[in-house]
């Protein structure tokens, strides 16, 4: 199986870190726009234009971790696991990233690498001053359409 890690450093309490990544509004400010309901075992979609990725909540621990995975019907999403682990250090907060469970090391699954490391930038950037590239303002790394 291969999977997808990625860690950024933010300056932030670490309540406006889980708060980013649990709430509609914070995830439609650095990732995409986003609905459903934001509770474990619910659904939340992440909209790339017509396209719609979702995702059930599987578990939350406040401040420490929120783990998804991919409901899709098809595609190589399919199944797939969502990571954040936060840690706080006296520094800084660490926000360890995983999607894994893939089926296969594929090119889809390398464009959403990188694409994820744009993602967990504007993550960053929208904790530490209020503005992040959430879709469809995002670093564009080719000229695929998602």
């Amino acid at each position: 199986m291969a999977g997808i890690y990625h860690q950024v450093g933010v300056n932030v309490d670490i309540t406006s870190v889980y708060q980013a990544i649990t709430s509609q509004e914070g995830l439609s400010n650095w990732w995409t726009k986003t609905t459903g309901d934001t509770s474990v075992g619910s659904k939340l979609n992440f909209h790339f234009n017509e396209q719609i990725i979702e995702m059930t909540i599987l578990e939350l621990i406040t401040d420490k971790k929120i783990v998804w995975q991919c409901t899709e019907k098809k595609g190589e999403w399919k199944d797939t696991i969502i990571t954040f682990n936060l840690e706080a250090t006296d520094e800084q907060i660490f926000i360890n990233f995983s999607h894994t469970n893939w089926a296969e090391q594929s090119n889809l699954c390398s464009h959403c690498s990188t694409k994820w490391a744009v993602f967990m930038l504007s993550l960053k950037t929208y904790l530490e001053t209020g503005k992040g590239r959430a879709f469809p303002d995002d670093v564009h790394i080719n000229h695929m359409n998602f």
